[in-house]
């Protein structure tokens, strides 16, 4: 059975339903005052969370732009690295290709005096064996 105002007035009396009514009224305003000092704190405590979020997103971006500056410089310094070892190694290929065909003209001319060369010693014993061959033949038709 539930219980109204009018019962309480004539169960407890007038003066007494006053008491209650101030005594739980002074309950739920001490409550409410605990409610809204934590709720304070809390919001308090939010708020701050909220500024150290920030924070970490401001502090995060610049890391993350100090990080691309720094990829950017390093990508850089190896790229004009290797433009540097590309530039030497077109140089010693430049060298390999003076070094090759001084080579090949060499090598032209070495075969080409060998040929002659050999030319010569074939015919420089074509000659003597036809002078010996002459003289030969010469002995035995002059003979003794």
């Amino acid at each position: 059975m539930p219980v109204t105002p009018t019962k309480l007035r004539e169960v407890l009396g007038e003066e007494a339903l006053n008491e209650l009514l101030l005594l739980l009224e002074d309950k739920a305003l001490d409550g409410r005052r605990e409610i809204l000092t934590r709720l304070e704190i809390v919001e308090h405590d939010v708020t701050s969370l909220k500024q150290e979020i920030a924070d970490l997103r401001t502090d995060f971006r610049e890391f993350r732009r100090e990080v691309s500056e720094r990829f950017d410089h390093m990508a850089s310094e190896f790229n004009a690295r290797f433009d540097r070892v590309n530039e030497r190694f077109d140089r010693i290929n430049e060298r390999f290709d003076r070094m090759a065909s001084e080579f090949n003209a060499r090598f032209d001319r070495m075969h080409a005096q060998m040929g002659t060369m050999l030319k010569w010693t074939v015919g420089t014993l074509a000659l003597f064996g036809t002078l010996i061959t002459t003289l030969l033949a010469l002995g035995q038709f002059l003979g003794p």
